[in-house]
């Protein structure tokens, strides 16, 4: 077997590296939009471009819920639970409170 030249080894280790660090700086990226979503940045650009500085969400409110309720949109009350303690909508079959984490009975 013939070795490989310089230039092919050079292409070899160019592609180890990509293939090492893409998929890294992918996940970094989606953690960081995960963050910037978790933040209300996405909410708080959407409510300054629509023309409204302030709007009425406040950190205990199901954010999805009051924006389906502002566009008109009817939210599915059915597939919903009010947790005990703080009042949060969290989906129906959840265990704990995406709000305050306060276990959810359970059905």
């Amino acid at each position: 077997m013939d070795e490989p030249g310089p230039y092919a080894l050079l292409g070899r280790l160019g592609v180890a590296i990509f293939v090492m660090i893409a998929p890294t700086l992918c996940f970094l990226g989606l953690v960081r939009g995960l963050e910037r979503l978790r933040d209300d940045d996405l909410i708080n650009e959407w409510a300054r471009t629509r023309g409204s500085d302030v709007h009425d969400i406040t950190e205990h409110d199901d954010v999805l819920a009051v924006l389906a309720n502002e566009m008109g949109v009817e939210a599915d009350r059915s597939s919903t639970v009010r947790c005990p303690a703080c009042g949060t909508l969290n989906r129906s079959g959840m265990t704990y409170c995406h709000g305050c984490q306060h276990r959810l009975k359970s059905s």
